[in-house]
């Protein structure tokens, strides 16, 4: 009788279970609310290094663009997974009668800055009533309203932004919208000199920023894959700060005017303003119910947000643990 060289058995039926896996895998598609940028250095982290295959999930990262709702995307069913910059944008998503919920975040507070010119009369945030102000689609259905209700300014006032500093950089009076991580190191480079900015979470606006979010229906059906989306995000951000070469050559591949030096600048940034943890990498993720009740409060006080909305309808713990727990 022949016996069969063990090793090859083993190898054989390893072939045979690597593609019963990849079958297996959840396929499921993330969109981002920007190009690619070390602020989303997290997920491209958690796609170069695997984390996301290894507990069962295929997943797919969209880059997004200054013209680009991703509440509306999630909503249509056009991706599984959206980055939505604020929490008003996951409330109103339900408000309006969409069933998702928030399932981590990515920033402790939101990163959007408001930047203007020196010697234009700007010394308060109460002083850009009748500048242009350059925003984006989604920022228009968030920051907007709220900039309106508290400062007085008009929708007149409000122009399109198309990802570029350009038109803002020849237009003296204006005001443009941008990351804590990225817009002042652009306009630094450009001119040799600081930029000017008010930090809209220094305004009272108090929310998470990128949140992670997904609809009821995909918790409902594939709570496994929810699961491992978080994790692997979590583990993809921690290991993005201890090691980002993998996810910044990616986010590089994807789009070449981000060099390493702003994705470093961007990276400091994460950490020195406490946006992606306060004390330990283990908050990453980290979702506050005081914090969102907070928001909601601050939102129905200025009649963005209906008084009987209950905010935790717009995200869930279940899939954190307790070091992420608010």
């Amino acid at each position: 009788m022949k016996i069969r060289d063990p090793l090859c058995c083993l190898a054989a039926a390893f072939a045979l279970a690597a593609p019963a896996a990849a079958q297996d895998a959840v396929p499921l598609t993330f969109q981002m609310s920007w190009k690619a940028q070390a602020e989303h250095g997290g997920y491209h982290q958690a796609v170069a290094r695997g984390f996301y295959a290894d507990c069962g999930v295929d997943m797919t990262i969209r880059d997004g663009g200054p013209g680009m709702d991703t509440a509306q995307l999630l909503a249509s069913g056009a991706v599984d997974v959206a980055l939505i910059s604020q929490n008003d944008g996951v409330m109103n998503l339900v408000a309006a009668g969409f069933p998702a919920r928030a399932v981590m975040t990515s920033f402790q507070k939101v990163p959007q800055i408001l930047m203007y010119h020196p010697g234009q009369g700007i010394e308060t945030p109460a002083d850009m009533k009748g500048h242009p102000v350059l925003l984006s689609q989604s920022n228009r259905v968030t920051i907007w309203p709220f900039l309106q209700a508290k400062y007085g300014l008009e929708d007149a006032d409000l122009r399109a932004y198309n990802g570029q500093i350009a038109v803002w950089m020849t237009t003296p009076d204006a005001i443009q919208q941008g990351f804590v991580s990225s817009e002042p190191w652009r306009y630094e480079q450009e001119t040799g000199e600081e930029a000017s900015y008010f930090l809209i979470a220094d305004m009272g606006y108090a929310s998470a920023g990128s949140l992670v979010v997904v609809s009821e229906e995909l918790i409902q059906t594939q709570p496994e894959a929810v699961q491992c989306l978080v994790d692997a995000s979590v583990k993809g951000w921690q290991d993005f700060i201890a090691d980002p070469a993998p996810a910044m050559e990616s986010i590089a591949a994807r789009d070449p005017n981000q060099t390493e030096g702003q994705m470093r600048f961007a990276i400091d940034k994460m950490i020195s303003e406490h946006l992606l943890y306060e004390t330990d990498p283990a908050e990453i993720g980290r979702i506050d119910p005081q914090d969102w009740a907070a928001h909601a409060e601050m939102l129905k006080s200025q009649g963005l947000l209906a008084a009987d909305f209950d905010p935790a309808t717009a995200y869930t713990l279940d899939f954190l643990t307790p070091a992420t727990e608010g």
